[in-house]
């Protein structure tokens, strides 16, 4: 995600939810979407970011889409390098006082509910970051290898940001037991793929697939949202 960082780039497009890499160089267009609910973690530079206020002039340029020409009232935040922003459905915002290279780690999950307000929080604070309708934010912090996990309907979205590890995806779970409802946790995974990580690497584990982080060499820090898919 590092390399040649792009202004506006589309990772994984899911339907539910799509992850994408944005850069900025300038202020960003009022917008307000009616179906997804934004999740940022910000990488570097500052903005400032408004968020409710009246949507002065907004037209409908595509279903569930409505850009404006500029946001009248509304709450502003000061957003730095390892900041986490939550932006509901139905909320309208905008990204202002770009100080360039401005890049930020989007998540957009489509989601039913309405009504919930906008959370800005640290990476730093690790744990439970937010959540809503079918997603769940938070920071994790490794300073060793991790156990085999299965989730029957939560794909796991990372963004990496500290330290180095090598993941396995796919395969067994060995000697797997249910420890909560949809979810199997063994010591080890058989088969499987494994994959290199380090800081800047997006991953996307999707639902029903064995994972385990291995050979951490850390700490090793990453933002995750949890999104559940329909049964």
């Amino acid at each position: 995600m590092d390399a040649a960082y792009p202004k506006h780039a589309v990772l994984l497009d899911q339907g539910q939810y799509r992850v994408m890499a944005i850069g900025r160089d300038k202020d960003g267009q009022a917008e307000l979407h009616t179906k997804d609910t934004d999740i940022v973690y910000f990488v570097e530079g500052t903005a400032t970011l408004v968020t409710g206020g009246i949507l002065k002039e907004g037209k409908v340029t595509a279903p569930g889409e409505m850009p404006g020409a500029r946001l009248e009232g509304g709450e502003k935040h000061e957003l730095k390098a390892g900041d986490v922003v939550t932006i509901p459905n139905g909320v309208s915002h905008q990204f202002m006082n770009i100080k360039a290279p401005c890049r930020y780690f989007l998540l957009k999950v489509q989601t039913q509910e309405r009504g919930r307000p906008p959370m800005v929080t640290s990476l730093s604070k690790g744990g439970a970051l937010g959540g809503g309708d079918g997603y769940k934010v938070s920071g994790s912090h490794r300073e060793k290898d991790g156990i085999a996990e299965w989730h029957e309907r939560d794909s796991d979205v990372m963004y990496f940001v500290r330290g180095t590890a090598t993941l396995v995806t796919g395969g067994k779970v060995n000697d797997g037991k249910s420890t909560a409802p949809e979810e199997v946790r063994g010591p080890s995974v058989d088969g499987g793929v494994r994959q290199a990580l380090k800081p800047g690497d997006v991953v996307v584990v999707p639902n029903a697939t064995p994972h385990q982080f291995v050979d951490v060499k850390g700490p090793l820090d990453y933002f995750v949202v949890k999104v559940r898919s329909a049964k």
